[in-house]
């Protein structure tokens, strides 16, 4: 269980990154713009996240799929950052920048988390003692 705990909170961010271009305050930016910022990195911590639980995937594959999920939220922290500072210097209200910058943060974390976390030893198969 403990190997799918990642994968399964990648779930619940990826789809927490769609919620900002359909519901929510809305900002004064292009559609292209909200896609490209939560749409498709939310499709790559999704793909990454589905296929580490459903194919169980183990070793190089799950690092690499823990490191599409750390790149996409790199992608969706970066790309509101400036909307950060929009909200700061009062040119963006301070709700709307939260709620779209808050999910990228979280996919962020959990691939940061699952890039930089040890993996488990598997256990090693006893061996026979003579008595």
């Amino acid at each position: 269980m403990r190997r799918l705990a990642l994968p399964l909170a990648g779930l619940v961010a990826g789809l927490w990154a769609f919620l900002p271009v359909y519901s929510g305050p809305e900002l004064d930016v292009a559609r292209r713009v909200e896609i490209a910022d939560h749409v498709l990195p939310g499709v790559v911590v999704l793909a990454a996240c589905g296929a580490a639980v459903a194919l169980r995937l183990r070793d190089t594959m799950l690092l690499l799929a823990g490191m599409a999920v750390g790149l996409a939220g790199f992608w969706m922290t970066a790309t509101h950052l400036p909307l950060v500072l929009q909200a700061k210097n009062g040119q963006a209200r301070w709700g709307a920048a939260i709620y779209h910058t808050l999910p990228g943060l979280a996919v962020l974390v959990v691939g940061l988390v699952w890039i930089l976390r040890p993996e488990p030893a598997e256990a090693a198969p006893e061996r026979d003692q003579p008595g």
